[in-house]
C-alpha cells in the first residue's frame, strides 16, 4: 500500500487500475433460460432452484472504456535493451498521441464473484440466499490533462476539468424472493447487506494551470477520500504545506484487517408475459448506500506551484533507456507533485451505490420456438460515471441441455460483440461466455486497442 497517491495518479494516467473495480453482471445471460444468475440483473428472473458450490459460483471480470494500452505505450526501434516507451517520450509526437484520445476518456474495471448461493422453493415462490464479493472502479480523464502533460510549455494556460477516480470493494449478503402474481406477471426483490472493505474517491472539478516564470501556478481543488481496511496515512518528509503546515500524503501504512464500511441495498424486478410470443421485463438493482467510518481526507493547497514534468529523462541516443515500469514510475512522481495532497483529518462518509436499470423485451419465433430474440437497455446511474447501452441478442436452445447466445452491443464506449454457451444436465450446469470479446492483449493480458473486454464462467447444481 506504499505510495498510494503515486499509484493513484498512474492509474489516472493509464486508466488501468490494478485493483478490482465497476461491478457488473453478465448481460449476455439475461435472456438465457438455463442461466441461474440472471437474477443479479432482475430479481424476478429467479425461475428455478439451484445451488452454487462455495468458490465455484459465477466469476465475472472485465473492463469497459474508450482507452486501450496501445494509446499510452509505444514501440522503440534500434534499442537492444528496451523496446517500449511511454507516450511522454520525445520519440512520440504530440499529434500522434493526442490524435488518439477523446475529449472525455473513461475506463471502468470490475469484478463480481459469487462465493455461495442457493435458490429454493418455499413461501409460495422461489427464495434466494447468496454471498458475493464485488468491486467497482471508475476513472474519468479529460483530453486537456494529457495535452498539458505532453505539450507543457506550448501554451501559457490550461484548464483541466472533471478528473476523477472512484472505487468500492465490498461483500454483499443478499436475501431474495420471487413469486408469480398470476399467469402473466412475476415479481421479485432482494434485500442486501453490505460490508465495505475499501473505498477511494479522488475528485478534481477544475484546475487552472498558468505559466508563471519558470513554474506553473495551479489554482483549484483536488480532494481524496479513502478508507482501506484499517490503515493510516504515511507522509512525505520535508513536503508540508507551507501555508498550513499540513503533512503531504505519500501512501497508506499500518494496514490490518477491518471492514470500515456498512450499508444496505435493494433490488426490484418484474417480468410480464404479454402473450406466447412476447415477454417484457424491468429490473432496478443496487438501490442503496455504504457508510464508511473514519474516512481519511486529503486535499490540495488550492493555489500552489508545480515545476512541470521534468523527471521524464532520456539517456543516451535512444529513448527508453529505462524499463517501461521505471518510466511510468518517473511519470507517477511528477503527477504526484502536480496533484499534491495534504492530510485533512478524518470523518464519516456515505456513498451511494451505482444503481442500474435494465429494461428487456423478448420475442419467441412462432415457427421455431427454441429460437428467441431479445433487446436489453441498460442505464447505470452513477453521476459523472453514468453510462447507457443497448444489447440485441439471438438465443437458441435446440435441445434441453444446450443453450447458446450471440449478441451485439452499442454504448458510449463503442460497438461490442459477445457470446455465451451453457450446458445443463439434471444435476450439473456449466457455462462460459463474454459480453465483450477480449481482442488483442498485451503480455500482461491488458486490452491493447480498446478497454472493452470481459469473461464469465461458473457452475451450479440445479435441483
Amino acid at each position: 500500500m506504499k505510495k498510494i497517491i503515486q499509484n493513484t495518479v498512474v492509474v489516472l494516467t493509464m486508466a488501468l487500475a490494478t485493483s478490482p473495480v465497476l461491478a457488473q453482471e453478465f448481460r449476455s445471460s439475461y435472456f438465457m433460460q438455463t442461466s441461474n444468475f440472471r437474477h443479479q440483473m432482475n430479481p424476478a428472473l429467479l425461475d428455478s432452484a439451484y445451488m452454487s458450490l462455495p468458490f465455484f459460483g459465477q466469476f465475472n471480470v472485465g473492463t469497459t472504456g474508450n482507452m486501450g494500452l496501445e494509446k499510452f505505450v509505444y514501440k522503440l526501434s534500434g534499442n537492444p535493451k528496451y523496446d517500449q516507451t511511454t507516450f511522454m517520450s520525445p520519440t512520440v509526437s504530440s499529434s500522434e498521441f493526442l490524435g488518439k484520445l477523446k475529449s472525455k476518456n473513461r475506463a471502468d474495471v470490475y469484478v463480481n464473484y459469487n462465493l455461495f448461493s442457493v435458490g429454493f422453493k418455499a413461501f409460495q415462490g422461489l427464495n434466494l440466499v447468496e454471498l458475493n464479493a464485488r468491486s467497482n472502479t471508475n476513472v474519468r480523464l479529460p483530453y486537456e490533462l494529457f495535452e498539458f502533460m505532453k505539450t507543457t510549455g506550448a501554451k501559457e494556460h490550461y484548464q483541466l476539468k472533471d478528473i476523477g477516480l472512484r472505487s468500492q470493494t465490498y461483500l454483499e449478503f443478499a436475501l431474495g424472493h420471487t413469486r408469480k402474481v398470476n399467469k402473466q406477471l412475476t415479481v421479485g426483490g432482494k434485500m442486501k447487506f453490505l460490508l465495505g472493505a475499501a473505498y477511494a474517491d479522488l475528485n478534481v472539478e477544475q484546475l487552472d494551470v498558468t505559466m508563471n516564470g519558470d513554474m506553473w501556478r495551479i489554482q483549484g481543488q483536488a480532494e481524496l477520500n479513502t478508507a482501506v481496511l484499517k490503515s493510516q496515512f504515511s507522509y512525505k518528509e520535508g513536503k508540508n504545506d507551507p501555508k498550513t503546515g499540513r503533512k503531504r500524503v505519500e501512501g497508506l501504512d499500518d494496514v490490518s484487517f477491518s471492514l470500515p464500511g456498512f450499508g444496505m441495498a435493494f433490488d426490484l424486478g418484474a417480468v410480464y408475459k404479454i402473450n406466447e410470443d412476447w415477454t417484457v421485463s424491468a429490473g432496478l438493482t443496487d438501490l442503496g448506500f455504504i457508510s464508511w467510518s473514519k474516512t481519511k481526507r486529503a486535499t490540495s493547497a488550492g493555489d500552489y506551484t508545480f515545476a512541470g514534468f521534468n523527471k521524464i529523462k532520456v539517456e543516451g541516443s535512444e529513448a527508453g533507456s529505462k524499463k517501461l515500469g521505471d518510466q511510468f514510475e518517473d511519470l507517477g512522481d511528477d503527477l504526484g507533485d502536480m496533484f499534491a495532497l495534504y492530510d485533512d483529518g478524518e470523518k464519516g462518509k456515505t456513498q451511494a451505490l451505482a444503481a442500474t436499470l435494465n429494461l428487456g423485451a423478448e420475442y419467441t419465433l412462432p415457427s421455431y420456438r427454441p429460437l428467441r430474440f431479445g433487446f436489453l437497455f441498460t442505464s447505470r446511474i452513477h453521476g459523472a460515471y453514468s453510462y447507457h447501452q443497448g444489447m440485441f441478442s439471438v438465443n437458441i436452445r435446440p435441445v434441453k441441455a444446450i443453450e447458446a447466445s450471440l449478441n451485439t452491443t452499442v454504448s458510449s464506449s463503442g460497438w461490442m460483440a459477445g457470446a455465451a454457451v451453457s450446458f445443463k444436465a439434471p444435476h450439473f450446469n456449466f457455462y462460459v461466455g463474454a459480453d465483450r470479446f477480449l481482442g488483442k492483449l498485451s503480455k500482461q493480458y491488458i486490452p491493447l486497442s480498446n478497454f472493452n473486454s470481459n469473461i464469465t464462467f461458473g457452475m451450479t447444481i440445479p435441483f
